[in-house]
Formats: structure tokens, C-alpha cells, sequence
């Protein structure tokens, strides 16, 4: 008599919940098939704290003898997934910070023990002074490093298969130039109205400051900011975390990477522009399933940018000739991205229907974001903001 109370009861349950296979029915049809069996293996380890993996089993809802639930139920299961990937995130965002405005003062320190040439002073902002050699390479050791750790360090934890963090096959080329030319138009369209106020180039600023630099010295430098940076930046908005988020919806995803994104930018005229380009890049790498998408998307803004930075900088390059490169290239990525949209429509390509799980979007968000380290890196990134836009 008490079993068969217990088994209603259970029924009962499970139809109120709606329950919901969040790994069998979860699919993400713009990925490769050996993606998603690798996410839905790595969800169903038993051991692993960064995987939602509430099923239709019944024997996770556990009953005591008074027939009173003792096990949590699945938007709480989701709920405390969601808080402990965004300790882990916030943890790593943190070291981000850390390495960003820490690491290349201690860094000075050792190599001014060392009689090295170089010294940091302070005005206002931080300023390395010395042998542009040691400027230049500690100013990309710097960027490289700040996003390169934080996201050894999500991987290392969630351990996430690399054919699921790094998925490189590329499934619809052509989503991937709509991509491209989109990123043409907001780098161009939004790039010259901050330019001159733009923390985020920073890293090219050196230039300008180095006139006795070696040109290939430069070059070099240049390169590895404009090809090497958005890698291991991609890495981190891209990579590991987004695609471990993505367990919860793609919207969701695409959500948080955006806020997380904009927090990192630390000023409030690269913020909107950062946001968007942070949209359009998740948007796309979802729709070609490919990592790489967001890298080559990543690669064509810094070019932009970089060269809108440079007709800020030098006034020789304020010429006809040097807008005509920019804006056609961009004139006709935006032809392309419009009659992509339109063969797109015209073919029935949608969007993919989004995997439901227990809680909405404001749920997520919120258990994500709300979490001790995640606050702590978010109010930091606002401290940032402030004082970055103050002395710009």
C-alpha cells in the first residue's frame, strides 16, 4: 500500500515538473555529431560538477517514509550547476584581472633587478619607459597571458573534451562570411566614432610612442597582436566556458558571454561596441559550429580597428586612398551579408529550436552571475570602468 502512495506520488510529481532529458534531448544541430556525443558523455559523468544531467530517471527523486521529497528538484539541480560554473568563471576572471594590472609591474621590478632597461611610472595610467624591445614584448606577454590562463584554468577544471570547447569544423561557409561582413560593418560603423577614446588599443598606442622603433620590430609586434591575441582571446569567450554554458540554451550563451565581454573591456566608450561585436561573433560561431569562425570574425575587427587607429594616429594616413580601403571591402561585405540574408530566407534557413531546461533566462542569469566571485569580478570591472573612462 505505502509503494503504490509512493509511486502516484512520484507520477503526480514528474507530470506538475513536466520532466525533461536535459542530455538525450539536448541537440545542437549546427554541430558536428561527434561534438555532441562528446558534450552529452562528458554530461553524464557521474563525477562531474559542471554538467547538468537531470533525466527522465526516476530514481533520482528520492522519497522518504513519510513521502516527503529529500532529493532536489531539477531547477535546483540546474540552479546549483549554473552557481558552481560561475564560481569557477568568476574565480578565472579574477587571475584575468590580477594578471592584467599586476603582472607587468612585478614583472619591470625582476627585470630592473636584473639592470634591464625598462621602468613603469605612474600618471594617472600605468606608462613603460626603456628599451622598446622589452615594451613591446611585455606589453603582448601581458594581453597574451591574461587570456590564456583564466581559460587553462576553466578547461583544467570542467575538463571539457577539445572537440567540444575547440570544435574546428566549419559546417556552413557561408554563414561564416555573412559573419565576416558583418563584423566589417560594425568595426567601421562604431570603430571611428570611439577610436580616439578606445582603451582597447592600448596595446597599438606603444607604437605611436615608439618612434625610433625598428620597423620590423613593429611589424612583428603587430602581427602577433592582430593574429595571435584574438586566438587566445577567442579561447576565453569562446572556448571552454561559452560552450559548457550552452548546456543551458544557446541564448543563455550568447547572454552571459556578452556581459562577461563587456565587463572585460573596463570602458564605457568600447563597451557597445564590444557588445555587438561579442553578439555577432557567438551568433556565428553557433550557425558555422566552428571555433575558428570566431577567431577569423575576431581577426577582421582588429584589422579594422587597427586601422582606424592608425588614421587617428598619424595624419599622413588621412587620405582618400586609405578610406577607399576601408570602405569598400566594407561596401561590399555589406552587399554580401544583405543577399546572404535574403538566400537565407528564401531557402527556409531559420534558427535551430532552442533546448528547453527548468528555468528562464532571469533565472539563469541570475544564478550565474550572483555568485561571490562572479560579483566580486563584476563590481571590480565597474571600479575599472570608472577610473579607465575618467582619464581617458
Amino acid at each position: 500500500m505505502q509503494n503504490e502512495q509512493s509511486e502516484s506520488i512520484i507520477q503526480s510529481i514528474n507530470q506538475d515538473i513536466n520532466m525533461i532529458d536535459v542530455v538525450e534531448d539536448f541537440s545542437l544541430p549546427w554541430q558536428s555529431s561527434n561534438y555532441q556525443e562528446a558534450f552529452r558523455i562528458w554530461r553524464r559523468k557521474k563525477k562531474n560538477p559542471y554538467g547538468f544531467q537531470f533525466t527522465k530517471n526516476m530514481s533520482e527523486s528520492e522519497f522518504s517514509e513519510s513521502h516527503s521529497i529529500s532529493a532536489q528538484s531539477p531547477s535546483q539541480v540546474e540552479q546549483d550547476v549554473l552557481r558552481r560554473i560561475g564560481s569557477l568563471a568568476g574565480y578565472a576572471l579574477v587571475f584575468y584581472l590580477v594578471i592584467e594590472n599586476v603582472f607587468d609591474k612585478i614583472a619591470v621590478l625582476i627585470m630592473h633587478m636584473l639592470q634591464l632597461e625598462i621602468e613603469i611610472v605612474f600618471f594617472g595610467e600605468s606608462r613603460l619607459y626603456g628599451d622598446e624591445n622589452l615594451i613591446f614584448w611585455l606589453s603582448f606577454l601581458t594581453n597574451f597571458l591574461k587570456y590564456l590562463i583564466p581559460a587553462c584554468m576553466m578547461q583544467f577544471a570542467m575538463k571539457l573534451p577539445l572537440c567540444v570547447s575547440v570544435p574546428t569544423r566549419i559546417r556552413k561557409s557561408s554563414q561564416l562570411i555573412g559573419g565576416i561582413a558583418l563584423a566589417m560593418l560594425l568595426s567601421i560603423g562604431l570603430g571611428m566614432l570611439g577610436v580616439s577614446r578606445s582603451a582597447e588599443l592600448e596595446k597599438y598606442r606603444l607604437i605611436s610612442e615608439s618612434v625610433v622603433s625598428e620597423d620590423r620590430r613593429m611589424i612583428v609586434y603587430i602581427l602577433a597582436t592582430i593574429f595571435i591575441l584574438p586566438l587566445v582571446s577567442e579561447f576565453l569567450l569562446h572556448g571552454c566556458l561559452f560552450q559548457a554554458l550552452r548546456q543551458f540554451g544557446d541564448m543563455f550563451a550568447i547572454t552571459a558571454n556578452v556581459v562577461i565581454a563587456i565587463a572585460l573591456t573596463h570602458n564605457i566608450w568600447d563597451a557597445f561596441r564590444i557588445g555587438l561585436v561579442n553578439l555577432t561573433i557567438s551568433y556565428y560561431l553557433i550557425r558555422t559550429g566552428s571555433f575558428w569562425s570566431a577567431v577569423l570574425i575576431r581577426i577582421v575587427h582588429e584589422i579594422y580597428m587597427f586601422a582606424l587607429f592608425c588614421m587617428e594616429t598619424y595624419e599622413v594616413l588621412y587620405s582618400v586612398e586609405w578610406w577607399l580601403m576601408l570602405l569598400v571591402p566594407c561596401v561590399l561585405g555589406g552587399v554580401v551579408w544583405v543577399s546572404l540574408l535574403r538566400s537565407h530566407k528564401k531557402a527556409g534557413v531559420g534558427t535551430a529550436p532552442e533546448n528547453r531546461t527548468y528555468l528562464n533566462l532571469q533565472e539563469k542569469l541570475t544564478a550565474f552571475l550572483t555568485t561571490v566571485p562572479m560579483v566580486g569580478f563584476l563590481i571590480c570591472c565597474v571600479l575599472l570602468m570608472v577610473v579607465t573612462t575618467m582619464l581617458i
